[in-house]
């Protein structure tokens, strides 16, 4: 049925310890959270006797999210200029938007909101020359709402936005620029998504 969702008297793969470790040091992630994530890499990669160590793009092309016109937006942003990624690539890039615990440090929120931010900025930088031009602007605003307003409505959103966010003058948005815009928001809360606990069975279990 392309479902997901976790089964829930099935059992996965267990995360390996220095993996776990990583991400523990360089996250707000939960070893349940983490647990929940290398499951879902597992089922992205099809499932299979042992669990993956890289996916390409063509694995995220799956079930409802195929129908997200920002995926390959998104996608781009998470690969990079790599072709695979691993794990730790994947828990990486969605720890950044894993909404904070009253646990979670201030610097590790720093940290975590310029790297946020960064990463935003790279969704709009449609070319990855490291500016936001209004041909980037244009891209996404026609992925997001393409099926709600005609061109000319697009193109006014995409005026005003190149007005608010180009304080120089010069046609194009740095990350300066970006951040600036930004700033009026909080970022440690704006654009989070939850990660949920995994309280189900790995192969540690049948050991």
């Amino acid at each position: 049925m392309g479902c997901l969702c976790l089964r829930k008297f099935a059992s996965y793969p267990s995360v390996p310890q220095d993996i776990m470790n990583n991400l523990k040091m360089n996250t707000a992630l939960s070893r349940s959270q983490i647990k929940y994530l290398y499951i879902r890499f597992y089922q992205f990669s099809g499932g299979g006797k042992d669990p993956p160590s890289h996916l390409h793009k063509y694995n995220f092309y799956s079930g409802l999210l195929q129908l997200n016109p920002l995926l390959p937006t998104i996608l781009n942003s998470m690969f990079g200029d790599k072709v695979t990624i691993t794990f730790v690539d994947f828990a990486l890039f969605l720890s950044t938007f894993q909404a904070h615990s009253l646990k979670t440090s201030n610097e590790l929120k720093n940290v975590m909101m310029d790297k946020k931010l960064r990463l935003i900025f790279n969704m709009y930088d449609n070319n990855k020359d490291g500016r936001i031009t209004k041909y980037d602007l244009v891209v996404v605003v026609h992925k997001l709402f393409s099926n709600l307003l005609d061109h000319v409505q697009i193109m006014r959103i995409v005026d005003t936005m190149m007005k608010e966010m180009d304080h120089t003058d010069s046609n194009q948005i740095m990350f300066q620029d970006f951040c600036k815009a930004f700033a009026v928001f909080d970022m440690t809360e704006m654009m989070v998504t939850w990660i949920p606990e995994y309280h189900g069975r790995t192969t540690d279990d049948l050991q």
